[in-house]
């Protein structure tokens, strides 16, 4: 328990974990800041300096690098681009269609395909097909980019959490160099742009609370709209994204730590509006792209099918139906869908095996044509020294959080201890709440369904390890990042469909189900 008595404070006076960077608070700095405080309430004087800096440039260049490299290999369908590749060609065919997800991740694959100057001809009839003249590296760099901009975010996020700049870096690392967001970062995915708007929101949410705290009423306005409508563009994208606003309204509704008191019912109303404007809006778009009859039109009303150029029913004379009708629709449909799904899946797994990265996901497997011996594939695992890390940091948080709740008044800096243990167990949370509703429904999940919740484990595990002593606490960070390392390399070749030996694909499979 020697972690949780050691403690330092920020050069504004408020606890900051061991090995914060930063200058010394002086009245001329105060001064500064106040003259341009809606100047620079991005990155604070209080928050970033030029260790920051570097360390974001740093973050970014091995970002792209992770990100970009070997992207458009295999040139191939791979796993779900089965899938979204599809939807993104409908947009282009102006083709109604029909998905259990909201549709903003397509919509910006589509955005991405029109300014790319992707051809939409190639049809996705099977996962394997090659792709051919197609451009389909437009589609993946869009991926890749959310992908890329995460890392940098995190970076950012731990930073407001207090975090010093060498346990920022560590927790940047963590999502830099795991295969969970990596791997769906470099396809025709949305899983990266989920992960993206689930980081900014909770970013956006902290700079809100910090707004709150600190009176400025401008940025606190902006960040208000701010939150709310990247809260709208997490759920637009995946409803698996709703622990992140859920966890935000709660915090913000009954002022939990973060805030000295809680928003008032107009700002939550302010939030709450900006979010609901982005989800309609985000459907609207999507119902003017599709006026064609297409693969969806047999989830939606006669009346609504009467406006479909196209389909049996249509007629020219036939005035569309109300947006809010056809949305009703369209939502209710979705949930119908999802709550419909019960089928069984080979490479499907229990949320419970999620955080001990027990079952892997076969996402693409080809033979070498010269070689019968070699093969290649990607295979999704989630990176074993940031998966255990992330554990084995949870399961340390709660001892602490019960020891502390049992000696909480006799443990010294009571304050600061305080301050850590309520941000830890909001964190704890956001991740129980990712998790719950997996395991409250009896549909087939898989192993990406974790990646938001992995968000909020990492930055955990940040918390947790920039709490350790200065004396030896970045020597640990190191050899953290070495593992990290190690085991990215070791395990790239299921990243980057890297030909290997049969054996050595047999090697690199540490657990049983990872088959």
């Amino acid at each position: 328990m020697e972690f949780l008595k050691k403690t330092t404070t920020s050069q504004y006076g408020s606890p900051r974990s061991n090995g914060s960077i930063g200058r010394p608070h002086s009245s001329k700095i105060k001064k500064s800041h106040q003259r341009n405080k809606y100047l620079t309430f991005w990155f604070r004087e209080s928050q970033l300096n030029s260790t920051d800096l570097w360390n974001l440039l740093l973050l970014t260049f091995f970002a792209l690098a992770t990100r970009f490299w070997r992207l458009f290999y295999p040139a191939a369908v791979v796993f779900d681009e089965f899938h979204f590749g599809k939807f993104v060609t409908w947009y282009f065919k102006h083709q109604y269609y029909f998905d259990i997800h909201p549709p903003l991740g397509k919509l910006i694959l589509y955005l991405g395909g029109l300014l790319g100057g992707y051809n939409p001809g190639f049809l996705y009839d099977a996962i394997g097909a090659e792709y051919g003249d197609t451009k389909f590296q437009v589609l993946r760099s869009v991926s890749a980019l959310f992908g890329v901009l995460s890392v940098p975010l995190m970076y950012l996020t731990c930073r407001e959490l207090d975090i010093s700049s060498v346990g920022s870096f560590a927790g940047a690392s963590m999502v830099l160099l795991d295969f969970l967001s990596l791997i769906e970062s470099r396809l025709i995915l949305v899983d990266s742009q989920l992960l993206f708007f689930c980081m900014a929101s909770f970013y956006s949410a902290l700079k809100l609370w910090k707004c709150k705290k600190e009176n400025c009423k401008r940025s606190f306005l902006f960040f208000l709209v701010l939150t709310g409508l990247l809260c709208g563009c997490a759920i637009s994208v995946k409803w698996t994204a709703l622990a992140t606003p859920g966890i935000i309204a709660i915090v913000s509704f009954f002022g939990l730590h973060f805030l000295k008191e809680p928003l008032e019912i107009w700002e939550c109303l302010i939030a709450g509006l900006s979010g609901i404007f982005v989800y309609l809006f985000v459907f609207y778009v999507h119902f003017q792209l599709l006026p064609y009859s297409g693969s969806g039109d047999a989830f939606m009303t006669p009346e609504f099918q009467k406006t479909l150029i196209g389909n049996p029913f249509y007629h020219p004379a036939a005035t569309r139906q109300p947006f809010l009708t056809s949305f009703f629709q369209l939502n209710r449909e979705m949930f119908r869908a999802n709550k419909g799904i019960k089928d069984r899946h080979p490479w499907e797994s229990k949320w419970y095996e999620w955080p001990l990265n027990l079952r892997g996901l076969l996402y693409f497997v080809q033979e070498d044509d010269e070689d019968e011996s070699r093969m290649s594939q990607i295979y999704l695992i989630g990176n074993p020294a940031v998966m255990y890390l992330c554990l084995l940091s949870a399961l340390t948080f709660l001892l602490c959080a019960i020891f502390f709740g049992r000696y909480r008044y006799t443990i010294s800096s009571k304050a600061d201890l305080r301050s850590l243990m309520e941000k830890g167990c909001i964190l704890c949370g956001a991740y129980a709440l990712n998790l719950l509703p997996y395991v409250a429904v009896e549909r087939s999940a898989f192993l990406y369904h974790y990646i938001p919740g992995l968000f909020y484990a990492e930055l955990l595990t940040a918390l947790v390890i920039d709490r350790f002593p200065k004396s030896y606490k970045f020597a640990f960070i190191i050899v953290i990042l070495i593992l990290e390392v190690v085991a990215f390399v070791y395990w790239a070749p299921w990243v980057y469909a890297i030909s290997l030996t049969k054996i050595a694909h047999d090697k690199r499979r540490w657990l049983p189900r990872w088959n």
